[in-house]
């Protein structure tokens, strides 16, 4: 019984597709490519964060000893984006403050590049999905008023009617993938910006730290 409702909803969904047009296999390649990207980025976000409660309540006081090798091994058994960052601290902790900071601000933009991967990707289906579903209505509203033209205008209301709801199919559709990839799109963004801050916050206390005497 379930399998025959599964096969039903495919076939469904075959003939959705089909009666979308041509320009429903983009929306539907880019729906599909979107929720690959979703999928990864919500995975490697996962990875990239860590516990700083607990790094910070071990890590600070060897910071506070000079033990900069035991803290820097410390931050090596940490996975995740900070705990990188604030090895790059300990590495250069002899150096000049502003030295400290390029070193800092070289690593924080090679790992916010990472942050972003893909991110892009998903504003771009965002923006095209819609347009798609758009252009591909368009083309079904001049192939419906084609047919109205070759008939003189004597058709049946209910076939116009078909006409011009298979014409929207591909506006709906474009939406449906539009919407959902927009909102993730700017939830990605704001996570970059979380991390951004994070890292430059947490470095630059780090190394005012570092340069204290305790």
């Amino acid at each position: 019984m379930m399998l025959e409702t599964i096969l039903d909803r495919i076939e469904f969904s075959m003939v959705f597709l089909a009666k979308g047009g041509i320009l429903m296999i983009p929306i539907l390649l880019s729906s599909l490519i979107a929720v690959a990207v979703i999928i990864e980025r919500l995975w490697y976000y996962h990875r990239a964060r860590c516990d700083t409660n607990t790094l910070y309540s071990r890590l600070y006081p060897l910071a506070r000893h000079k033990h900069i090798a035991e803290a820097i091994a410390l931050c090596q058994t940490y996975r995740g984006v900070l705990p990188r960052i604030l090895t790059i601290v300990f590495q250069n902790g002899h150096l000049p403050v502003e030295d400290i900071e390029k070193q800092v601000s070289a690593a924080g933009t090679r790992e916010i590049q990472l942050l972003s991967k893909h991110v892009r990707a998903l504003g771009i289906i965002g923006n095209v999905a819609p347009l798609l579903g758009l252009l591909g209505t368009v083309f079904g509203m001049v192939k419906t008023f084609m047919q109205i033209a070759e008939l003189q205008g004597q058709v049946n209301p209910s076939v116009l009617a078909g006409g011009i709801w298979e014409a929207l199919l591909t506006t709906a559709a474009g939406l449906t993938v539009a919407i959902p990839v927009v909102i993730m799109h700017h939830y990605f963004e704001g996570v970059v910006e979380q991390f951004a801050f994070q890292m430059k916050h947490d470095s630059l206390e780090l190394i005012e730290f570092l340069k204290n005497d305790h």
